[in-house]
């Protein structure tokens, strides 16, 4: 039996299972609110101390809080009592413990695991946040999560059916349809906007069938949702957890059942009980009501909670015969909810943004810590790329522990209170080294796969490849040295490009060869001031070399650099003062400036002109005590102006040309802390707008969110979009939301979006689109019509009493505040072209090229012969709309198996001819190697494909039917019979395990 058709449970407890549906059902009773009592601790992987001291329990003057003393006790808690359940969700935390343990632990928390008692949900390496997040890391995290959950638990019970997202900020369409992907039945949370929570509790539709995708069918897509008004924990409810509790029935007070006793209180006790049960019942449509007992790192000590619930469980089902109570799980409820037969509501949008109360929108996070946003992006961009080498060299298992550290900690930065940027500065400064020391082990994979890869003739040397890790504020060591260098350039996607690179230099004179040996157009530019004044900046270098990269699919190409070479190729670039207007060439539009240096106007290829402006703006930050409402300040969390943004003076605008043959930007100097460099390339189709902003000055004891603002000519009538999770676009209208009335009360923050790739307008008489991209998750508007903007930095001096307990005033190396670098690029074109631009584009800022460096101290023609200059590891590149989604080891116990995702990257309708169904032949798709074995998996890599069709099925009211193509999954095929050909549709990821066959072996 080939290793890809099954992995056999670790289980020892034979093959019946007691755990997902098949142990729920038994006490429910049709006559009776049936109230399902969820036992959870919710532990957040960093949020007020950081990883570590949150496991260990240290640092405990912030919050006693000791993950492992949790588990400890809730396992011996459940082992006591073989009634009890309880719900874990944090693999990370799992896992940490779990290999802590002795083997006698391990076999009582699987038998707990098989019986049902124990319970695995949601999976994921941690809860993710749903706005700042890429689609790709999140696929990642939970798949890494769902792995080690097989590996502790083989199959069924190591595979969580139900999604648990009670503590995000919010809930994007593109997350649910990722776990819809997962195989996930349902999905449950308890954060959504007060106005929606409002109606839906009159109407009885906290729970409804999420359809997530206008490409896919409803079967694939669907997936149940609910909401749980009273939230995720106990805070008007019945709570035994003696590190204390926040609510207003009793305070720790036990069920004191001896008649006997003077306190004796159970009457009382479960009187309170079922009032409060049958009043919350009266949000919810059916006789099934999930009531979560829990929260924030409770559980400590378990035994004060089981024994009341136990007792709890007794006494209401003794006394009286409204309600029925017994310990559940949110997969038994789930299952309940489906035997009731009931027709449920549907919902197309997603939860967005979320509002506590009338001036509590929660859209400041989107942007928060902006440095960190982007380390996450493109430490996701190198674990891509690490794991790619890592498999086109035959690694074959042996960099395992050196991936995983990458793997692991990226799993954590996706964590709600990680990315999203509303931790403790000390818990993001923890974020930080860990991701720095996780990126250097998977560093010397690359290095050493690509020097690997590079060899031609096996008696060459192997070339060390060294990293600049510093180019992000253009320093680098290694380029600013008298050294030749040989700089490759690693490509991750399955299509060949065109690269700019940018190398910091100290000299004017340089000869630039291309893989081929010729000699490479280059040219020498002066680094923008603000960049070279960034604290953390460590370099001589005042200028930069440019030139133009042509890199093959899935593969590299090497340039070699002579510095002080006799026969310089390079050119210095003209600087000169701007007096009079002129225009830049693009390579589909023509980019005009005022006399002053500032943007005008953009003619597109068929004459159409535009008139377009781009500035800076800011907002004052308010300002309160958050007793009330109307007093909430804006911090970490929330965005609450103090009015419209408003606009720079021109009183410091300075703007200088930077003009060579291949080269066009306008340096632009806003103000003494903002600064950009607008560039246009004759090749691109797109304008660059590379920012430096901060420190943002608080002298004035007013805190600031600084917008990069572009204002057009072009009629939207409130209508933008913005992207979900970088796949998905949404349509947004100005002050409306799609199903309720909005009250307007936060003009400002209530319509802002997360942006984790790309926000755009419209105007559709003109047949004109304009489409922003960024480099890092932010909060992004069209608040004017014709306009966009988006929050790039924020800087606030009062705490928004929603946890962290600290304003966000990120202090920079230096104390004086954080100064940030980054860029945005800018589409404009008819509306179908600009889909294939930014469908394109999206990709390749998300998986940029990585450069990697290496000194050689023998000739030019010595490194052509001994080492390759070009390599593509496809036979061919994949087609435009096609994406290689992942190409990761994932060595079984059975063997070498290699983890490939490929996507369809278009929705439906969006490209005439990008928009098609694609057929995808694997069995010659790599060059080093043949796929001999495939087996189709669900998104997770966790079950076979076939698994998707036992998903549950709810009745809806709305029956439309899905405009997407039903698919007939492959669930195994090898290349005996040459059928590796697969067909994607759009907006589709398919995933498989697959064998490989190395063809030179």
């Amino acid at each position: 039996c080939s290793i890809l058709n099954k992995i056999e449970s670790k289980s020892s407890v034979g093959n019946q299972f007691g755990c997902h549906y098949n142990n729920c059902f038994k006490q429910t009773d049709a006559n009776k609110l049936n109230v399902h009592l969820v036992a959870h601790t919710h532990d957040d992987v960093g949020w007020l101390k950081t990883v570590d001291q949150y496991y260990y329990g240290s640092n405990s003057s912030i919050q006693s809080a000791g993950v492992q003393y949790i588990l400890d006790s809730v396992v011996v808690a459940l082992d006591q009592n073989p009634d009890r359940r309880f719900i874990y969700v944090e693999t990370a935390f799992f896992w940490k413990w779990w290999t802590q343990q002795d083997n006698h632990t391990k076999q009582t928390v699987v038998k707990l695991v098989n019986n049902g008692q124990l319970e695995i949900i949601s999976g994921g390496w941690s809860m993710n946040d749903e706005a700042t997040t890429h689609y790709s890391a999140i696929i990642d995290q939970m798949t890494w999560g769902f792995k080690r959950l097989r590996d502790m638990f083989g199959e069924p019970c190591g595979v969580p059916k139900i999604g648990w997202h009670i503590d995000p900020f919010g809930h994007s369409r593109e997350n649910a349809l990722l776990f819809a992907k997962f195989n996930f039945d349902g999905l449950f949370f308890s954060r959504i906007d007060y106005e929606d929570r409002d109606k839906r509790s009159a109407d009885k539709t906290l729970e409804m069938i999420w359809q997530t995708s206008d490409d896919l069918s409803r079967e694939q897509s669907d997936l149940f949702t609910g909401d749980m008004w009273l939230g995720y924990g106990n805070v008007t409810a019945f709570c035994w957890d003696l590190n204390g509790c926040r609510n207003v029935f009793n305070l720790n007070e036990p069920i004191i059942d001896d008649p006997e006793c003077e306190d004796y209180n159970v009457d009382d006790m479960v009187n309170k009980f079922v009032d409060y049960m049958l009043s919350y019942s009266k949000y919810y449509a059916t006789n099934h009501m999930m009531f979560p007992m829990g929260e924030d790192f409770m559980y400590q000590s378990a035994n004060p909670w089981f024994k009341n619930m136990d007792k709890l469980i007794k006494y209401v089902n003794e006394r009286q015969n409204k309600i029925k109570v017994f310990y559940s799980t949110p997969t038994c409820y789930l299952k309940s909810l489906q035997e009731t037969n009931h027709t449920f509501v549907t919902k197309e949008d997603d939860f967005f943004p979320y509002a506590s109360d009338p001036h509590s929108y929660w859209t400041g996070y989107f942007t928060s810590r902006p440095a960190l946003k982007r380390y996450e992006r493109s430490a996701n961009n190198f674990l891509q790329i690490c794991k790619q080498l890592d498999v086109l060299s035959a690694g074959n298992g042996s960099n395992a522990n050196k991936i995983t550290a990458l793997r692991e900690w990226m799993g954590v930065m996706q964590h709600h209170d990680a990315v999203a940027g509303t931790e403790k500065q000390h818990v993001a400064d923890n974020y930080v080294l860990k991701l720095y020391k996780s990126v250097e082990k998977c560093q010397q994979v690359v290095s050493e796969s690509l020097a690997k890869l590079l060899i031609k003739q096996q008696s060459a040397p192997k070339l060390p490849q060294q990293f600049c890790q510093t180019l992000n504020v253009s320093a680098c060591p290694l380029t600013e040295s008298d050294n030749s260098l040989a700089i490759t350039v690693y490509n991750p996607t399955g299509h060949s490009i065109n690269h700019t690179i940018r190398l910091p230099v100290t000299n004017k004179m340089f000869q630039v060869l291309d893989f081929s040996g010729k000699t490479v157009q280059s040219a020498v530019v002066p680094i923008q001031e603000a960049v070279r004044r960034i604290p953390e900046r460590v370099s001589k270098a005042n200028d930069e070399l440019v030139f133009e990269a042509k890199i093959p699919s899935l593969g590299f190409s090497t340039y070699l650099l002579k510095q002080n070479s006799v026969t310089s190729k390079s050119k210095t670039a003209n600087v000169r003062k701007i007096t009079t207007s002129f225009t830049l060439k693009a390579k589909s539009f023509d980019v005009m400036f005022d006399k002053s240096g500032k943007l005008s106007s953009i003619k597109l290829k068929n004459g159409q002109f535009v008139d377009f402006k781009q500035q800076f703006k800011y907002y004052k930050s308010k300002s309160g005590n958050n007793t009330k409402p109307e007093l909430r300040a804006s911090g970490a969390y929330i965005f609450r102006p103090e009015g419209s943004s408003l606009a720079y003076s021109d009183y410091d605008f300075e703007a200088k040309l930077i003009q060579s043959d291949s080269i066009a930007e306008v340096h632009q100097k806003i103000n003494a802390y903002i600064s950009q460099v607008i560039r246009v390339y004759p090749n691109r189709e797109f304008i660059e707008f590379d920012y430096v902003c901060g420190p943002i000055p608080v002298n004035d004891n007013i805190g600031k969110e600084i917008v990069a603002f572009f204002q057009t000519n072009l009629t939207t009538n409130g209508v933008f979009y913005t992207d979900s999770n970088g796949r998905q676009m949404m349509k947004r209208v100005l002050n409306q939301r799609p199903t309720w009335n909005l009250t307007i009360t936060e003009p400002e923050s209530g319509n802002y979006y997360p942006v984790n790739s790309r926000i755009a307008i419209k105007d559709v008489k003109q047949n004109v689109q304009m489409t922003v991209l960024n480099d890092r998750s932010q909060g992004g508007s069209s608040l004017k019509d014709g306009s966009v903007e988006l929050m790039i930095h924020r800087r606030n001096l009062f705490d928004d009493k929603f946890g962290v307990n600290e304003p966000l005033n990120e202090p920079g190396t230096d104390g004086q505040g954080l100064v940030i670098r980054g860029q945005l690029k800018l589409v404009v074109s008819d509306i179908e072209t600009a889909a294939e631009q930014h469908r394109d584009l999206a990709q390749r800022l998300y998986m940029e090229p990585l450069m990697v460096f290496s000194k050689y101290a023998f000739s030019e023609e010595q490194y052509f012969k001994n080492y390759k200059t070009s390599y593509s590891a496809l036979n061919q590149e994949l087609p435009k709309n096609i994406h290689l989604l992942t190409l990761e080891d994932w060595t079984s116990d059975n063997g070498t198996v290699v983890l490939l995702r490929l996507e369809h990257f278009y929705q439906t309708n969006e490209s005439k001819s990008m928009s098609k169904p694609v057929d995808i032949n694997l069995n010659n798709l790599f060059v080093p190697f043949f796929i001999s074995e495939a087996v189709e998996q669900t998104l997770g890599a966790n079950q076979d494909i076939s698994e998707m069709k036992n998903r549950l099925k709810f009745k809806t009211i709305n029956k439309n039917e899905f405009i997407g193509t039903e698919l007939k999954p492959i669930n195994k095929f090898d290349n005996k019979n040459n059928d590796l050909i697969i067909n994607l549709k759009p907006m589709e990821i398919k995933t498989f395990l697959i064998k490989l066959k190395n063809k030179f072996s």
